[in-house]
């Protein structure tokens, strides 16, 4: 029995350790806005990288914009809808820059 007491005093010890944060830990969380910001962009990449199309910095910002100006959820950029309207403003961006030549 003591062997078990230890082992139950032990694992009560971790578990409030896991849900307990000090003051450091939580200062150096990521604000959500800046998560919020890293989603976007990786779903960016994916649309991009799925549809075959070039990735550059331009790109993925123009599209993380559209999405923002949309007032889109960040899981509604992956949604069919999306890849449609990404690969519309690609064709209206190319043919815009064949026109500039």
């Amino acid at each position: 029995m003591l062997v078990e007491d230890q082992s139950n005093k032990s694992e009560q010890q971790n578990a409030d350790s896991e849900n307990s944060m000090s003051a450091d830990e939580v200062e150096t969380c990521t604000p959500l806005e800046t998560r919020q910001n890293i989603c976007r962009t990786a779903n960016a990449i994916r649309v991009l990288s799925t549809l075959g199309l070039l990735i550059t910095v331009e790109v993925i910002t123009a599209i993380v914009n559209l999405s923002t100006s949309l007032s889109l959820d960040i899981h509604e950029m992956l949604g069919p809808e999306f890849y449609v309207l990404v690969a519309e403003k690609e064709a209206e961006r190319r043919s815009s820059l064949g026109r500039k030549r």
